[in-house]
């Protein structure tokens, strides 16, 4: 902090002499500690208690009694006072940022003080959090569907059609491996389960409950899937799935609602044509949705 501190004495000295306007800087957004993720970092800036607009913004950080070096980011004019960079820090703990802020031949320096956490969210909708548990689950799920499937075409093919399925089921098993659609898939569901509440729509408790005992049931005749849910942790592994299904449910609401939209509007339409004319109000459904859901992703960039 040694580098920090000399710099506040040389800008105390400064300040004595040169600044005449009263500045005062607040954190609006405290970065967070996600490996391989850049976090937020937003301050809001006054001068003389007036938003300060057409500053020059740097952020220094440093960790507090340890020596990991400097790391700077520039943060960028927003309006109405809010500045916002974004900065990828080693690790949680307490840290110090100098903000050196400059409005023309004037410059500024605030020392600013923070506890960083841990992150653990892969994405935030609204500021629901999607956990990085939430992704391992659904990459579970998808690898017990997967097994299944082995196991199911293992019985029905043999020869050169029994080798086609398995290298289906290889590029299955080699895309659950990429995070990106397996968030891209929660954050859709958590839309339109969402979108189902605004609607009105609720899930009753027994009814989820009696979807998880079918799911289970229907598990239990699978040697291969219960060995995977003991690996993932029995307890656990149906409390999420309970969370799961009621999001599935929400969503179905509304899938259910296009259904008799298209069926409304086409009453001639086969039961064919009624699913893909469903399905396309869906989709043009989703995209409004997530359109407009505040959505920030913190995905490792090594992904």
């Amino acid at each position: 902090m040694k580098k920090i501190a000399a710099t506040i004495f040389v800008c105390i000295l400064f300040l004595v002499s040169c600044n005449k306007g009263d500045w005062e800087v607040s954190v609006k957004t405290k970065p967070f500690y996600k490996e391989g993720v850049s976090a937020p970092f937003v301050v809001e800036i006054k001068e003389n208690g007036k938003p300060a607009s057409g500053l020059t913004v740097h952020a220094v950080f440093e960790m507090a009694n340890m020596d990991h070096g400097t790391i700077t980011t520039t943060l960028k004019e927003k309006g109405d006072g809010i500045y916002e960079g974004k900065v990828q820090l080693p690790m949680e703990g307490e840290w110090e940022t100098l903000l050196r802020i400059k409005n023309g031949k004037q410059t500024v320096e605030k020392l600013i003080k923070m506890q960083v956490k841990k992150e653990d969210a892969v994405a935030k909708i609204n500021g629901l959090a999607i956990t990085t548990e939430d992704v391992r689950f659904y990459q579970t799920l998808a690898q017990i569907e997967i097994a299944i499937g082995k196991e199911t075409d293992q019985a029905k093919y043999k020869g050169e059609e029994f080798k086609e399925r398995l290298a289906y089921w290889k590029r299955q098993e080699q895309h659950l491996q990429q995070i990106n659609p397996t968030v891209t898939h929660l954050i859709e569901l958590h839309s339109m389960a969402l979108l189902a509440k605004e609607k009105g729509y609720s899930v009753a408790k027994n009814q989820i409950a009696k979807e998880v005992l079918e799911q289970k049931q229907q598990y239990d005749r699978y040697k291969v899937a219960k060995e995977i849910i003991h690996q993932y942790g029995e307890k656990k592994f149906w409390k999420q799935h309970q969370q799961h299904t009621e999001l599935t449910l929400l969503a179905k609401e509304v899938w259910n609602d296009m259904m008799q939209q298209a069926k409304k509007e086409n009453p001639n339409a086969v039961q064919t044509e009624i699913r893909y004319l469903a399905q396309k109000k869906y989709e043009e459904l989703l995209i409004s949705q997530v359109d407009s859901l505040q959505i920030e992703l913190y995905i490792p960039n090594k992904s």
